[in-house]
């Protein structure tokens, strides 16, 4: 299975649980008073929104380069990302606005009977995030680790609403506010989260650098292969689910330019044959020079032998 069609199907699953908990969360908040509860449901709801966000931006990234996008859609993967972190930051305000107003505000005590049900969103979530960060880290889809942590997120906040709902029901008459100070508790859990995904986001958005292990084993492996005798520059970025990147390495400048290409050939294709999933590389051929400056020190490599 490719890495995109797993991408996918792991957001269709998520998609499907996220709807039905929402549903359940929704009516067993409505009728048992808990706005926790309810806020679990907002966030569920929205958490189907942003998977939603994230399976165009998965679909549109599988799309091959054409005439417009000579470096394909990748990018689309990415703006998912930042906008589910968007949507998680949003998600974060509206439970914090509404939890707030009740607070200010006297309103029932929670039903015994959400403390179950709040017990199996625990569950499940936490169950679909660990299953989620798994395929995301398989994938290596930023889009698809901030859908894992929408589901984190989920979790917490529902764990936050069972203790607090569980202490309006002990304490009684006095205590109902412990449901709603417990709702926002768990939305700062949520704008944590969305920041954290938002630099990951607009990083990658912004197309930062890898890294820097991962670059100095793609330099490695450039380095070995015959022929080349020094890394003068790599550049590197995330586009989609793989890297786009551009090479220059320097061979022996008596080479004629048809075993320059083949060397500049077998480094492109020791590149795309590596596990870092590179789905393009532009390989710069130069003559060496040992006293060529490279533009940073994690770029030197001594020639070969």
């Amino acid at each position: 299975m490719s890495r995109h069609n797993l991408a996918i199907r792991t957001v269709i699953a998520s998609m499907a649980v996220n709807a039905l908990l929402a549903a359940i969360k929704f009516v067993t908040g409505i009728l048992g008073h808990s706005y926790a509860l309810v806020a679990d449901g907002i966030e569920s709801i929205n958490d189907v929104f942003a998977s939603l966000l994230v399976l165009i931006g998965l679909k549109v990234a599988s799309k091959p380069p054409d005439e417009d996008h000579p470096y394909g859609h990748g990018k689309a993967e990415q703006l998912a990302a930042l906008f589910s972190a968007l949507s998680l930051l949003a998600a974060a305000f509206v439970i914090a606005w509404q939890s707030i107003h009740n607070i200010i505000h006297r309103h029932t005590s929670p039903a015994w009977f959400t403390l179950p049900i709040l017990v199996l969103v625990i569950v499940v979530k936490e169950l679909m995030s660990r299953y989620a960060l798994a395929k995301s880290t398989e994938a290596e889809s930023t889009s698809l680790r901030g859908d894992a942590w929408h589901h984190r997120a989920d979790a917490i906040t529902s764990a936050a609403a069972f203790f607090g709902i569980t202490i309006a029901l002990i304490g009684g008459d006095g205590y109902e506010k412990a449901d709603d100070i417990a709702a926002l508790i768990g939305c700062t859990i949520i704008a944590t989260n969305g920041i954290l995904l938002l630099r990951t986001a607009v990083h990658e958005n912004m197309d930062g650098t890898p890294p820097q292990k991962q670059c100095d084993e793609v330099r490695a492996i450039a380095t070995d292969v015959p022929g080349v005798e020094l890394i003068e520059k790599l550049r590197m970025k995330k586009s989609g689910l793989g890297y786009l990147m551009d090479i220059h390495v320097q061979v022996e400048g008596t080479l004629t330019v048809e075993e320059g290409h083949r060397i500049g050939h077998d480094v492109q294709q020791a590149l795309l044959d590596s596990d870092h999933k590179i789905v393009d590389v532009v390989v710069h051929v130069e003559p060496y020079q040992s006293t060529a400056l490279p533009l940073s020190p994690s770029a030197i490599h001594p020639p070969k032998e």
